[in-house]
């Protein structure tokens, strides 16, 4: 008579499949990031919680105990690293005062639409990003008369109630205009404002980007200013390596309401590319606005 052969412990694949996630969510600082593919990994790391959700299932479906405890141990290692973030933040009283941002997208003819749709909040102060010479005019129309002081560099522009105090070029690359500096006089005491649209990131070709990020960690490292924001499309995950620096030099708080701020695409938001940093303010309020006619969705910051 023919021997049987051994069975095989249920669910070893997937067990070994969800351990893999988690090594990767515990130590994916340690790939190299060989023309921006660790950078673009790390883009999309909270999303590795939907492979192991997968992983789950398939471990209940083949009744392994093997393959539960290793989804179980790597989903603890995703709870640990993005469940905070998950959950809304507790409020830090009322701001003094308030600022929206967002990347309009360039040759966009509902740029008009979305300025309304921005005004609308009643913010102090709004950001945009992607102005062009045509949206650039439509802008304007709709927001010179709400917001009277505004000040535009290149393709990035601000608009406040507040009065704004000098105002500078920031030349993260030669030959791109994509940078500002200018002092808003907030509540209690002028707050120095960085208006910023970073060069986009895509697979093996990140270098334009990490290039003019690291000149703006390196500018706003220099600058002494007590009251101090960064604010817009800095096409940079919060989880990419790549922005570490700057998250040394400043702080961005998790969003106010539950979900972890994605901004992009806006028809199905997967990454957070748009940014608001601050030194030597306190964030009270973090929101990701709805969409509204651009590529990016808004962000909406309450500060004090």
């Amino acid at each position: 008579m023919p021997r049987s052969r051994p069975r095989r412990p249920r669910g070893l694949l997937t067990g070994f499949v969800a351990l893999a996630v988690g090594a990767v969510l515990l130590w994916h600082g340690l790939l190299p990031d060989t023309a921006g593919a660790a950078s673009m990994l790390e883009s999309f790391l909270p999303w590795l919680g939907v492979a192991l959700v997968a992983l789950g299932v398939a471990a209940l479906v083949r009744l392994s105990l093997f393959a539960g405890l290793a989804v179980a141990a790597a989903m603890a290692v995703w709870w640990s690293a993005f469940g905070v973030a998950l959950l809304p933040s507790m409020s830090a009283g009322s701001p003094r005062f308030t600022v929206v941002s967002e990347n309009l997208h360039a040759q966009n003819v509902a740029s008009a639409d979305i300025a309304r749709s921005l005004a609308a909040r009643s913010p102090d102060v709004i950001a945009l990003q992607e102005l062009d010479a045509d949206n650039l005019h439509a802008v304007e129309e709709v927001l010179d008369a709400p917001y009277p002081h505004h000040y535009v560099v290149g393709t990035v522009g601000i608009w406040s109630t507040h009065e704004l105090i000098g105002g500078s070029t920031v030349d993260l690359a030669p030959g791109w205009s994509r940078g500002l500096s200018v002092d808003v006089d907030t509540p209690g005491a002028p707050t120095r404002v960085y208006v910023v649209h970073l060069a986009s990131a895509r697979p093996l070709a990140t270098g334009s980007r990490d290039s003019m990020l690291e000149t703006l960690t390196e500018t706003v490292a220099r600058d002494h200013a007590e009251r101090l924001l960064v604010v817009g499309d800095l096409n940079t995950a919060s989880t990419d390596r790549t922005l570490a620096p700057l998250q040394s030099e400043l702080t961005e708080a998790t969003s106010s309401s539950v979900g972890l701020g994605f901004t992009w695409p806006a028809s199905f938001p997967a990454v957070r590319l748009d940014h608001a940093f601050v030194r030597g303010l306190t964030t009270v309020g973090s929101s990701v606005l709805d969409a509204n006619g651009s590529d990016h969705r808004g962000i909406e910051v309450g500060l004090r």
